[in-house]
């Protein structure tokens, strides 16, 4: 029973490490799920960590090893560290929104660029384009008053010459 016991004495620290590590794995996500999302999240978990531990460091150096001056030390850090995420992720999703409102601007130009092209006569299509003004009178309809005005027809008829 003293060797058995033994043999798990040496072999704790290994299993301990082993358990850690297989935690790991099994509560991360891996490369093919993580996101932007998750990498912010990662981000501002570990500054939150490194603030509050180096606030906790700093307070037990101060305050010669006391935990009341540890705590106030990690509770500093802790405040430092999401105000540090907190204008860190303002300054992202503002550039997020820079960004997409662009994209959306460029979206909008393109789609009237191509309506443009799309309505644009051909050159070689055997169609003559012609445009004439004419003067409408004015008229008395129902009791609307329409005044004189000039409008601009646009005439489209094959060209002579298209079927020689």
């Amino acid at each position: 029973m003293q060797r058995f016991l033994d043999t798990i004495a040496f072999s704790q620290p290994y299993l301990v490490g082993l358990l850690f590590l297989i935690l790991v794995l099994l509560l991360t996500p891996g490369c093919a799920t993580a996101g932007a999302d998750s990498a912010g999240r990662t981000r501002d978990f570990a500054t939150t960590a490194a603030t509050t531990a180096g606030g906790a460091y700093i307070g037990a150096q101060e305050g010669n090893g006391k935990a009341r001056n540890a705590a106030v030390g990690a509770a500093a850090g802790f405040v430092v560290g999401e105000t540090v995420n907190y204008f860190s992720n303002k300054a992202q999703r503002e550039a997020y929104v820079a960004g997409y409102e662009k994209g959306q601007s460029n979206a909008i130009k393109q789609q009237y660029w191509i309506a443009r092209d799309n309505q644009r006569p051909s050159r070689d299509d055997g169609y003559e384009e012609s445009y004439y003004e004419i003067d409408v009178p004015q008229s008395d309809r129902d009791g609307v008053r329409r005044e004189a005005t000039k409008r601009v027809i646009r005439v489209v008829m094959p060209r002579e010459d298209a079927g020689s």
